[in-house]
């Protein structure tokens, strides 16, 4: 659904369940909430709230607004580093940590509920789990470390650090890259690329459509540190 869609639909007397079938991303919305859309999935959004203890008039606005987009990636490029950096952290790195504890809750889920029947849940489930534990001090060590220097290096700055030349961290992110797409490439092969079975639940289904979803960001995340910003770092006198 896209945003004008929704802000002109009564949404309160909408079924939770098929705004999620509708558009996944409400899922995580009501997540959120800890509004139920599996179960609960038949009742309407203010019924939902209700029981939920949730506000409804939060929960629309927060439905909403899911659609918006940001920036276009493909200007990117022009950029300055500073700016790039800022780009990366807002956008693909709060991503990152907005989506994998519903990962995680999600993937637990169906372990619980499905592990002891299927046998691809519980490889599934260790492999999401792998691509969060690995992805998260990633994270920390771009925004701690390298970008701090990066940045440094933009403005003129000398930076004396631990890890030598600022290719040395470089190299340690590239290689991370390389182990969370790997990770991805075993669940894409696991799961027929995310495409969830006739008999999945709805949990079942929004995992899948999230970890596509997910995938699509992580590439692209990867690509503009790898292609745009990397070699910019690089380029900076030393």
């Amino acid at each position: 659904m896209s945003t004008t869609t929704l802000s002109n639909l009564n949404l309160s007397q909408l079924r939770v369940g098929k705004l999620v079938a509708d558009d996944f991303r409400a899922a995580h919305v009501f997540s959120q909430f800890d509004i139920d859309f599996c179960c609960g999935g038949g009742r309407s959004l203010a019924s939902a709230c209700d029981k939920a203890g949730a506000d409804l008039a939060e929960v629309e606005t927060a439905l909403i607004t899911m659609d918006k987009t940001g920036t276009k990636e493909d200007t990117l490029s022009q950029l300055t580093i500073d700016k790039l950096i800022d780009y990366i952290e807002d956008t693909h790195h709060t991503y990152v940590r907005e989506k994998s504890p519903l990962l995680l809750e999600y993937s637990q889920k169906m372990l619980r509920a499905h592990g002891e029947n299927y046998s691809e849940i519980k490889p599934f489930a260790s492999l999401v789990q792998i691509l969060i534990k690995d992805l998260v001090p990633h994270l920390m060590k771009e925004e701690m470390i390298l970008f701090p220097a990066i940045r440094a290096m933009a403005e003129g700055e000398t930076v004396h650090a631990c890890f030598g030349h600022i290719s040395n961290p470089i190299n340690a992110m590239e290689h991370e890259h390389d182990d969370a797409i790997l990770t991805l490439e075993k669940l894409n092969q696991l799961t027929n690329h995310f495409q969830a079975p006739k008999h999945a639940c709805t949990t079942w289904r929004v995992c899948y459509a999230t970890l596509a979803e997910f995938e699509a960001d992580l590439k692209q995340h990867i690509h503009l540190e790898n292609n745009i910003l990397f070699p910019k770092a690089l380029a900076q006198p030393d």
